[in-house]
């Protein structure tokens, strides 16, 4: 099961922020997980999730380079590290203004992308 959750992790990292600085991979790793509830076991649930992210609709290919070098260990680290992200459970690029973003509160942004959690939600202080 962990083995899935990593490579899940490390796919979704690859394609929704290869571009970004670590921070930034970082972040969307902790929005991966803390829509999964934080349980590796439904990672590759939420990243298989109809429509939830773009690169699933039709899964580009992987180049075995740095980026997914990078990918696979930010996904490793991912699951023993606290949540910097403010609880987030979404998130989107700068260029883009996704019609869900008036239901949610801005709570950071990490490289190219706007961080959010529903509005009105709170976020428990870190374990």
């Amino acid at each position: 099961m962990i083995e899935a959750a990593l490579l899940c992790m490390a796919l979704n990292l690859y394609h929704e922020s290869r571009g970004e600085p670590l921070t930034g991979q970082m972040a969307v790793a902790q929005t991966t997980l803390n829509r999964a509830g934080r349980d590796p076991a439904k990672v590759c649930e939420v990243v298989s999730a109809f429509r939830q992210f773009s690169w699933t609709i039709s899964p580009p290919r992987v180049e075995n380079g740095p980026a997914w070098q990078t990918a696979q260990e930010v996904a490793r680290l991912s699951f023993s590290m606290n949540d910097f992200t403010n609880c987030s459970t979404h998130y989107h690029n700068l260029f883009v203004s996704p019609y869900w973003k008036s239901d949610m509160q801005i709570v950071g942004q990490f490289g190219n992308h706007v961080f959010y959690r529903k509005k009105g939600t709170s976020c428990p202080p870190a374990q």
